[in-house]
């Protein structure tokens, strides 16, 4: 691909793969430096012609360089310990309705990190990142008929964490 193509893709994918990445990881450094390496190996390995398909191939790029980075970091054990411990920086103002909100924005985030990385990444992908089902099998190397299960699955078990949570009183 030229460089301006490269460009273009960086502008227009940077923003949504690095908070993609930073809910994955929780640390605005590791993020930064995963969607580097990201577009890095694009620079070096994807070809102009697959440029429709870069969407997914930049997410399947980044979720692969996320894991390598976790288990060379942690083991399976700290993985889970270290994402239920996240928890997002408070972005809202102080009045009660903003409170009320960042306490919600906790629970769930809370929620996701109890789940297995493949439910978390496949939610966080189809919610808040807007992938399509066919994007989500590209990146996630699953069949139309997985994703869909996978998904369903995923959902399930979001509002089985959310209801025990929610059941808890586990504000803090």
């Amino acid at each position: 691909m030229r460089s301006d193509l490269y460009t273009e893709l960086f502008k227009q994918h940077q923003p949504s793969l690095y908070l993609y990445l930073y809910r994955m990881c929780g640390s605005r450094e590791i993020a930064e430096e995963l969607v580097q390496e990201t577009f890095y190996r694009a620079m070096i390995s994807m070809k102009a012609e697959h440029r429709e398909y870069a969407r997914a191939w930049l997410y399947k790029v980044a979720r692969h360089l996320f894991i390598d980075w976790f288990r060379k970091r942690r083991g399976e054990v700290q993985m889970q310990e270290e994402l239920s411990s996240m928890e997002p920086e408070n972005v809202y103002p102080t009045p009660e309705e903003a409170l009320s909100a960042s306490e919600r924005q906790i629970r769930v985030a809370r929620g996701i990190s109890r789940m297995p990385e493949s439910y978390q990444s496949i939610l966080l992908l189809r919610e808040m990142d807007g992938l399509s089902y066919k994007e989500l099998g590209e990146v996630l190397e699953l069949s139309p008929d997985q994703v869909k299960v996978t998904l369903y699955r995923a959902r399930e078990r979001f509002k089985r964490e959310m209801m025990a949570i929610e059941g808890a009183g586990e504000d803090d």
